[in-house]
């Protein structure tokens, strides 16, 4: 696969992204967070799956001196638009299939992307 091209299992986590913020913007329940990656692309998620991070978490509902909790913007110097596009799709992931019965379908990672997702993992308490 090319640089830039997009597997299925990718096109199925954008779709599923879309759909859930599509479905809580009907419902009248996204409260909206901005993500910015190190060139400045923004991805706006639902707060609800931003806090399966445990980082993001503290910077959103801890004290208010937090310019985040008052913004609801995280930059992210260190992490690049692929990157973070990858974890706001595990994010998705995780809220949808977090104590679900049965079989869970495979969370496919980019080997190109590998490292940069461990780091980003850890720093992200995902």
């Amino acid at each position: 696969m090319m640089m830039g091209e997009m597997s299925q299992g990718q096109r199925e986590m954008q779709s599923l992204v879309r759909a859930a913020n599509a479905t809580a913007r009907a419902q009248g329940s996204m409260e909206p967070v901005t993500l910015v990656a190190n060139d400045g692309t923004e991805i706006i998620i639902d707060r609800r799956a931003a806090m399966v991070s445990g980082t993001i978490k503290s910077m959103l509902a801890g004290p208010a001196e937090y310019s985040e909790s008052l913004q609801n913007t995280i930059k992210f110097p260190e992490i690049s638009p692929q990157v973070l596009e990858k974890v706001v799709q595990y994010f998705y992931y995780k809220m949808r299939y977090t104590n679900h019965p049965g079989h869970l379908p495979e969370f496919k990672i980019e080997p190109e992307l590998a490292l940069e997702l461990l780091m980003a993992a850890n720093y992200l308490d995902t």
